[in-house]
């Protein structure tokens, strides 16, 4: 089965994709959907009149030769909710602003930032984020994450953990238990089926550089099974629906998971009817789980 996490790039549960206001014109990432299936099939998108009224502005910050992309919105402790393969819808941007202060940035070779091609460094991509929290005036920061980013939030915490710059995790729609092979053999699988494909991949690329995305996947694939929670530096809360056969369950079973995370104390949520993609789209059902936690922890953290 095919996983969702890199192939849902371009569009998320039939919504459109995030219009950029770069100052370099605009870059319109809803050119089409992939599909669930194997096959890559392609739909056109249906996007209404009303959100093509709505336009994200990123500005940049010029850190270790790349511009990096970020934007900030609300106001309250500091959450930091990367975009690299994929956009956040701005209903759900509203509501993490209500009572966070959100940095939303992409390291190189991901968004709006420089592309590099190569050679790919992800701890530059740790480096990015930290350092765009930094400049805002935030050393420490929470974060929130879904499907790749949601695996990208444990690994930055253990990257950055000589900082203490994560202070709490929440982690949405990836196993982060198990062997974290099996997500990187799948990534592989789907590179070379749309490296055949010349128009999939110019439509990727031009939201992220796919390659970079399959290096982070054997970045994880390199670590010891279990280790984004055994070895996790700060705090952890994972979720996830209960019909998320493709990301979650290709890894191990729910239960398996479920369990595994009860015993290592990790708080955990499933949402009854959702899969990978059907819970993308609709985030906001678990925003308020999210929230709840979140608050806790920058109570707890002192932010």
């Amino acid at each position: 089965m095919a996983l969702l996490q890199f192939r849902e790039v371009v569009e998320r549960a039939g919504g459109p994709g995030v219009i950029y206001d770069s100052g370099r014109g605009m870059q319109d990432y809803s050119s089409a959907l992939i599909n669930r299936d194997a096959k890559l099939n392609m739909r056109a998108p249906k996007i209404s009149a009303s959100w093509l009224s709505t336009v994200t502005h990123m500005d940049f910050m010029d850190i270790d030769g790349a511009k990096i992309a970020f934007r900030v919105t609300g106001s309250g402790p500091a959450l930091l909710a990367p975009e690299c393969n994929y956009t956040w819808f701005p209903e759900l941007v509203e509501l993490m602003a209500r009572r966070f202060t959100v940095i939303i940035a992409s390291p190189r070779d991901f968004g709006a930032s420089t592309r590099t091609r190569g050679p790919y460094n992800p701890d530059r991509w740790a480096s990015d984020l930290r350092q765009v929290a930094l400049n805002l005036g935030f050393p420490r920061f929470l974060f929130f994450g879904y499907s790749f980013t949601g695996a990208f939030g444990p690994w930055l915490a253990q990257r950055l953990a000589e900082h203490g710059s994560v202070v709490a995790v929440a982690a949405g729609g990836f196993p982060l238990l198990g062997d974290y092979g099996i997500t990187s053999r799948d990534v592989d699988v789907q590179m070379a089926e749309m490296e055949q494909d010349e128009s999939l991949w110019a439509q990727i690329d031009h939201r992220f550089d796919p390659v970079a995305g399959a290096i982070f996947y054997r970045e994880l694939a390199s670590l010891a099974p279990n280790s984004l929670v055994d070895s996790a530096p700060s705090p952890l809360y994972c979720f996830w629906g209960d019909q998320d056969h493709d990301a979650v369950g290709m890894v191990l079973p729910h239960e398996e998971l479920a369990d595994g995370l009860s015993r290592r104390g990790v708080p955990w949520k499933q949402y009854p009817g959702y899969d990978h993609e059907g819970l993308n789209g609709e985030l906001q059902v678990a925003w308020p789980d999210v929230e709840t936690w979140l608050l806790e922890q920058a109570g707890e953290q002192g932010l």
